[in-house]
């Protein structure tokens, strides 16, 4: 038997290429030195690195001259609040001065009226606010700060006490000057 004729093989079609990665580019040629050179003498951003930097040095010369400026204003107010402290400080020790005497004057009233013992009481609280209108009269702002601090650590609840009535006392002080 004769043998069949086997067709003849086919060659197999070139396959195709995979797609290339996407990090599988190639490498960028290097850069030779003039290159690199022509791109840091570019004279665009040489002018903007200069901009920047005078930029800077004004903000920075701006800012130091608002400072100083803040500076100044500060102390001048500071100044202006220590003067308007000390005359109320002043209007406050010849207020209670006069309260002092006030109280003085009607010890005797309260003699006639209540008896020898109440007049005494009220002897008694005018030698003390006299004591307080002397001792305001010759502390500075600071020392009677310390002495104010000092005072409401020790006993905060007649601070409090204290300067509810001061403040009542104010309040129908100034209420009375308004009125005429």
């Amino acid at each position: 038997m004769a043998k069949a004729a086997t067709p003849a093989t086919k060659k197999a079609a070139p396959r195709a290429k995979a797609p290339a990665k996407a990090g599988a580019t190639k490498a960028a040629p290097a850069r030779n030195p003039a290159t690199v050179k022509a791109a840091k003498d570019h004279p665009i951003r040489d002018q903007l690195a200069a901009t920047r930097d005078t930029i800077k040095t004004e903000a920075g010369k701006k800012a130091a001259s608002l400072k100083d400026e803040a500076t100044t204003l500060a102390n001048q107010a500071s100044t202006k609040a220590r003067d308007a402290a000390t005359k109320g400080k002043d209007k406050a020790a010849e207020a209670v001065g006069s309260l002092a005497k006030m109280l003085e004057d009607s010890a005797g009233t309260v003699d006639s009226k209540f008896g020898k013992q109440y007049g005494d009481y009220a002897r008694s609280a005018a030698s003390t606010v006299a004591g307080l209108a002397s001792t305001l009269d010759q502390k500075d702002l600071d020392e009677l700060a310390a002495s104010t601090r000092d005072f409401v650590k020790k006993s905060p609840a007649v601070a409090v006490g204290a300067a509810a009535v001061i403040g009542f006392v104010l309040a129908r002080m100034l209420k009375g000057s308004n009125n005429g």
